[in-house]
């Protein structure tokens, strides 16, 4: 414990030890005026008398004391005592992308992992998340942030869309729940455009070049179904991602084009491969992913906290010895 204030304790230690001397200067026992008694020897003696007289000696002491006490612990409230906490906060300094391809040929498998999504995002430590959706362009649906309430909403928002074109053939409304995935993502130059879509989200990350040491990684859905002329292959835009040190970890479903030519690429970057064939397969690529390395930073934060309680606690109870004190003997 530590006192902000440390003078304020000094200056009124000596103006109470002052104001004691002259009270007990002006206080010397004898006789000081009144009417005197005679032949009190019987009364003297008496145990009642006795008892009386102990007891007012005791309540005088016990006033006497209350009363210091009390003027001390509020000297000692003024010079505020504080305690200085030093903590140190672990956080994970990685940054973790989802790129979604919003073709509806992926819906159950989006919306599922959207869903798988909620508790993977609230198990976070301080690591920045994103969503990214791509059709024939890419949208930048959350740019990484770790406003995880933020992120779980756009999550749900997502999954909702999606639910709701389940039996919707044409999008005209972009601005419907359905529509709100399609917003943005239409090109003349066709649809699932694979590379483009990765390539968009790699670049998504901020300070690319300026922090090459940090943890980067997306995760990447899609069929591979790739229908129209890309700017970036999908083979390119995986060299791009292991150029720039980002891990891919694709999840693809039962009907994926091209397979053995996906997985390969996506190895490439130091990442995995898992196909919604195999059981628990969304499961055990959120495990990896959480399982990756993280690079973390420690930050110390030094706080000074006031602790009055228990001085404020100890002059409560002294002010109420002394009332008790007091009452009793009258003065």
């Amino acid at each position: 414990m530590e006192l902000t204030y440390p003078f304020a304790l000094y200056g009124g230690l000596v103006v109470i030890i002052l104001a004691f001397l002259i009270t007990i200067k002006k206080h010397k026992p004898g006789f000081k005026g009144g009417k005197k008694s005679a032949n009190t020897d019987y009364v003297k003696s008496l145990p009642h008398y006795q008892m009386l007289l102990l007891e007012y000696g005791v309540l005088k002491i016990l006033a006497l004391v209350s009363i210091l006490i009390s003027l001390l612990m509020s000297v000692f409230l003024i010079s505020r005592p504080s305690e200085v906490r030093t903590q140190t906060n672990e956080v994970h300094n990685r940054d973790i992308f989802i790129c979604f391809d919003i073709s509806t040929s992926l819906d159950s498998v989006s919306m599922e992992l959207c869903e798988q999504l909620e508790d993977f995002v609230s198990q976070l430590k301080g690591e920045r998340f994103g969503i990214t959706i791509f059709n024939g362009k890419a949208v930048l649906l959350v740019p990484l942030t770790t406003d995880y309430s933020y992120v779980l909403e756009e999550l749900e928002r997502l999954r909702s869309s999606i639910e709701a074109g389940q039996d919707i053939w044409y999008y005209s409304d972009l601005n419907s729940e359905s529509g709100y995935r399609f917003a943005g993502t239409d090109s003349e130059r066709g649809s699932s455009l694979i590379g483009d879509g990765l390539a968009s989200c790699l670049y998504s990350f901020t300070d690319l070049d300026e922090e090459p040491d940090r943890s980067r990684l997306i995760v990447f859905v899609t069929d591979n179904d790739l229908q129209g002329d890309p700017l970036v292959t999908m083979e390119e835009a995986m060299e791009l991602c292991a150029a720039h040190n980002v891990k891919v970890f694709s999840l693809a479903p039962y009907f994926v084009v091209d397979e053995q030519k996906f997985k390969t690429a996506t190895l490439s970057t130091g990442g995995q491969y898992f196909n919604t064939s195999r059981r628990h397969a969304m499961e055990d690529m959120l495990s990896t992913v959480q399982q990756t390395d993280v690079s973390a930073t420690y930050t110390t934060v030094t706080a000074r906290t006031d602790v009055p309680e228990v001085p404020a606690i100890i002059m409560t109870v002294s002010l109420l010895v002394y009332a008790i004190c007091v009452r009793r003997l009258k003065i």
